[in-house]
């Protein structure tokens, strides 16, 4: 594994690096070596001096120049640490192969040869604004060390990188190291890609398969290699006698339990206690390397499975090839894939599937994607091939238009030519229903009576922006419109009057929403009937693939005329939106009015169309008073959050956050459980994610138990957690592990697989197969390579089988749908009764259902005294109790602190592990989702079409605009 860590002190760097007689002549040829265009600038070459490499850890280069100063200290440099997983230590160190540390030094360096070339950075003023500058050389010191600290063996390489780089301008200046922290994993991946070819061509067979393209070797058991790692041991046993969990406690644990690594006074002798300790527990690593040895000595010709070392004859060539597509599932006419690949290398051959499956993956959930991400998750797939050839099947691919670049600030961003056709196909289908329908009611009008309903039948006064998005809906010209409103703006409240008019006019009223709580709201709320997206969609599925004119006509006499309202709209996918837009086209509806926020949280699927539709000019009603937060405090932080302030809002909370170190979640659940029952019910928690959301429910259904609050009886069930893969990695082995539930959506005639669920008996990620098991205790041998790549559609679902205790009193959710009983996925539901026959709930409508022990519901469901961000988006409660940590990465963004902060009414306490690198991680990253068309630029060219057809304007004085310009407002970023 790669590890990256800021050097410290120059001095202590320059002493620790020269330790182990690094510098001793008996030990030359394994002292460190100068590496990088930076080093060669500077004349330094060949062996690292131990007084010329502090220096320059210093800021003293050898020509003279100075970095840093007296008022600014210099930053010595960033320490990369790539260290050979253990199985190749023993290997290479007991077994004396010493041939596994030269390949695995070959790697480290291809790698940093990369690095160099496109992550090394400085920063330089561009245009009157500082901006990282890219530089391509770097200064590095390269070390080779074989201990741990407890003089185990442990081949790893300390490639040191000095704070000193050449700009462009010829100045020397310091490394602005961001990517290379950034890419660490990348960089990891690469260098164990390389390190695989080179030990299956001497012969070695690849074992376990872990994260970021590291395995072991074949043969050397986990027991051998536990009985290798006393540090780790000593690591995790800390661990155990600390409080708390996570990162920060382990690299706690790492320090309290590190000491002094000792001087090695007599290598053989500690080389011969190795192989007495490796004899002692029966492991004989020589007879693996003879035979690894007679292996890479083989002629004998066969079709390699996934897992096989690299052939070179023409004939095998064209074999394996034939191989790996079948294991794959090679489809004909997939523009990823070539026709002929047998004239290609076998590690060409393996890129052209890795990339197809990592644009897949990637292509899944994200609309553009970086150009270095494909090269990691192309890696990560674990196919024999190497970065090279992945750079090269990229560069074809976009040659070909099959990829596509980003432009400008965009440039290292990549679509597929298939998502901007996608978002070209929502633009025109917008068109497409401009000018298309007349008014309900007329502009002139349309205000007055929505004012004068809601006062007389509801009591209230829309405000402007409320009025404004009524009218678009009633009066405009335009088939397809957007609504955009902040959190707390009143939509719900806006909808009620603008329902009872329409079905005054006789229109027919349909709800829209991608959950089926938020349908339940959407019904509640404003007594509109509706249904999920995907309920809709499969509805009118036929009318999409194919050109029916009898069921055309069928559907358009009962939707002409009728208006389709989608609410939370930023949380449907580019896929999705496309029928939608397509659909109501086709049904000639009235309407088809999307509304919601797009600052808040996007679709898991890829694209952001609500987004992408008002910036290209779609007809669009703005909302931007918050009318929800009733505590001044509390508005103002939501306020700011709205408009991407993030310290502000953090400010405007600062009496209400609560820093705790570690475990956050269980000072939340406390805080929850000390409120009386009454203030309970009015008060929500909010995890950031699924982690901090499962220990939150933990923590509360201990303490309930514990105060006597929930009933002695307990129901022990195995619940199913959906595991988060992709389509794409579904059809790799290694996503599989023994104990998990495969379910077969559709039959797999070639593989002989029923609908239905089936146990992972085993797994053999080298062959690319799993063993199920269905319920009648019959196996099967499944490869899940031979998954054809099947686009929208999941021919099945793996999930992890989780052990849950339930009780009287617990609070729950549904994590799937049975509608014949109400039950409704992530829909929640009180447990009144439990014994060993089973449980009774009742759900939020008031239904009362008796589940037996046998019921598949009651694998379904989860506690629910907390939710995460995607589960609350929509939801409103009067106070809240709230928990991020800075530490998950992808979910320390503004659009998860947008919604967290913005459910609320009266009041929120922020618990958090530190404000200061909260509000860092959260103004860092945005969380939205991308644009193949912004990543292209294509979609300014789309946003000045939309505005010269007269779309947008300003209106500021609830009258209809005039005939030219038929939009209620001007798309703008919220938060003025």
């Amino acid at each position: 594994m790669l590890s990256v860590a800021n050097v410290r002190t120059a001095g202590g760097a320059a002493n620790y690096f020269a330790a182990d007689n690094y510098y001793t002549r008996a030990d030359a040829d394994r002292s460190g070596e100068w590496f990088g265009q930076g080093a060669k600038g500077l004349g330094l070459d060949g062996r690292v001096e131990a007084k010329q490499f502090e220096a320059i850890l210093k800021g003293y280069l050898p020509d003279g120049t100075r970095l840093g100063s007296d008022l600014r200290p210099h930053r010595a440099g960033t320490d990369l640490t790539f260290s050979m997983p253990k199985s190749w230590s023993l290997i290479a160190l007991v077994g004396g192969d010493t041939r596994i540390i030269d390949v695995y030094a070959q790697a480290v360096k291809e790698t940093l040869g990369w690095a160099e070339k496109h992550l090394a950075e400085t920063r330089m003023e561009v245009k009157g604004r500082i901006r990282p500058v890219q530089t391509g050389n770097l200064v590095v010191a390269l070390f080779r060390h074989d201990t741990n600290r407890n003089q185990e063996p442990n081949a790893h390489f300390h490639a040191v990188v000095a704070n000193a780089t050449q700009g462009p301008d010829g100045k020397w200046r310091a490394v602005w190291n961001g990517k290379l922290w950034e890419h660490n994993t990348l960089l990891n991946a690469m260098t164990m890609a390389r390190f695989r070819l080179s030990v299956e061509k001497l012969g070695y067979e690849v074992g376990e398969q872990g994260k970021h393209g590291n395995f072991e070797a074949k043969g050397v058991p986990k027991e051998i290699r536990d009985a290798f790692s006393s540090r780790r041991a000593e690591v995790l046993a800390q661990v155990a006698r600390m409080d708390g969990r996570g990162p920060s406690v382990q690299d706690a644990a790492t320090l309290i339990t590190r000491s002094a690594k000792p001087k090695i006074e007599d290598r053989a002798a500690l080389a011969r206690s190795w192989a007495a300790k490796a004899d002692e527990l029966g492991f004989d690593p020589s007879a693996l390397i003879a035979r690894a040895n007679a292996r890479a000595a083989s002629d004998i010709g066969h079709i390699p499975t996934l897992s096989d070392r690299v052939v070179t004859t023409a004939t095998n060539v064209r074999e394996w090839a034939a191989g790996i597509a079948e294991n794959l599932g090679l489809s004909r006419g997939d523009p990823l894939i070539p026709r002929a690949l047998g004239k290609r290398t076998p590690e060409q051959v393996a890129a052209i599937h890795a990339v197809a499956s990592a644009v897949r993956h990637l292509a899944e959930r994200e609309a553009a994607f970086a150009k270095n991400a494909i090269y990691k998750a192309a890696l990560d797939f674990g196919l024999p091939t190497a970065l090279p050839q992945i750079e090269e099947r990229v560069a074809q691919l976009l040659r070909q238009g099959h990829l596509v670049t980003g432009k400008a600030a965009d440039r290292g961003m990549v679509t597929s030519a298939d998502a901007l056709a996608l978002e070209q196909r929502i633009l025109a289908g917008v068109d497409e229903g401009r000018n298309r329908t007349s008014p309900i009611i007329a502009p002139n009008v349309a205000g007055e009576r929505l004012q004068a309903l809601s006062e007389l039948k509801y009591g209230m006064t829309l405000n402007h922006g409320q009025e404004s998005a009524g009218r678009l809906i009633l009066s405009s010209h335009n088939r397809i419109i957007a609504i955009q409103g902040i959190a707390g703006a009143g939509k719900s409240t806006a909808l009620k009057p603008v329902a009872d008019i329409l079905r005054e006019e006789g229109r027919e009223v349909v709800g829209l929403a991608v959950q089926n709580t938020l349908v339940q709201m959407l019904e509640r709320d404003t007594g509109i009937p509706s249904m999920t997206v995907a309920r809709f969609l499969k509805r009118h599925a036929c009318l999409l693939v194919a050109s029916d004119p009898l069921k055309l006509a069928e559907a358009r006499a009962q939707y002409r005329g009728s208006v389709l309202l989608l609410d939370e709209a930023s949380m449907v996918g580019n896929a999705d939106k496309e029928k939608l837009v397509r659909l109501a086209n086709l049904l000639e509806v009235d309407r088809f009015a999307s509304i919601g926020d797009r600052k808040q949280l996007g679709a898991v699927d890829a694209g952001k169309p609500f987004d992408v539709m008002q910036k290209a000019g779609v007809e669009t009603a703005i909302m931007n008073l918050n009318i929800r937060a009733r505590d001044k405090t509390l508005r103002a932080a939501q306020h700011a959050a709205q408009g991407g302030n993030v310290s502000e809002a953090l400010n405007h909370l600062k009496r209400h956050i609560v820093e705790v170190k570690e475990d956050a979640a269980l000072a939340a659940a406390s805080a929850w459980l000390s409120l009386s029952p009454a203030e309970r019910e009015r008060t929500s928690i909010y995890a950031s994610g699924r982690n901090l959301r499962t220990a939150v429910n933990e923590a509360v259904q201990t303490g309930l138990k514990a105060n006597g609050e929930l009933g002695k009886e307990i129901l022990s069930v195995e619940t199913l957690s959906r595991v988060n893969v992709t389509r794409e990695e579904l059809r790799y082995a290694k996503s599989y592990a023994p104990g998990m539930l495969v379910e077969v959506a559709r039959r797999q005639r070639t593989q002989g697989l029923h609908e239905g669920r089936y146990r992972v008996a085993s797994v053999d990620a080298g062959q690319g197969s799993i063993t199920l098991e269905n319920q009648r205790g019959k196996q099967f041998v499944f490869r899940p390579g031979q998954l054809r790549p099947q686009g929208e559609q999941d021919p099945l679902r793996l999930f992890e089988p989780k052990p849950l205790d339930l009780h009287q009193g617990d609070r729950i959710r549904w994590t799937d749908t049975d509608h014949k009983r109400g039950l409704l996925n992530a829909d929640q539901a009180q447990i009144l009764a439990v014994n060993t026959k089973g449980l009774t709930v009742r759900t939020s409508t008031g239904i009362e259902q008796r589940l037996g022990r046998d019921d598949p519901m009651l694998q379904r469901l989860d506690l629910a005294y907390a939710l995460n961000a995607h589960m609350a988006q929509g939801l409103t409660s009067d106070r809240g109790i709230a928990v991020m940590d800075s530490r998950e990465k992808n979910l320390s963004n503004q659009q998860t602190f947008l919604v967290t902060i913005t459910r609320l009414r009266d009041g929120l306490t922020l618990f958090l592990d530190n404000r200061d690198r909260l509000q860092a991680a959260v103004e860092r990253n945005s969380g939205m989702k991308t644009s193949a068309l912004e990543a292209t630029g294509m979609l300014k060219q789309a946003a000045a079409a939309g505005l010269a057809k007269g779309q947008v304007v300003e209106t500021d004085k609830g009258r209809a605009p005039p005939e030219r310009d038929r939009s209620i407002a001007k798309p703008f970023e919220i938060g003025l």
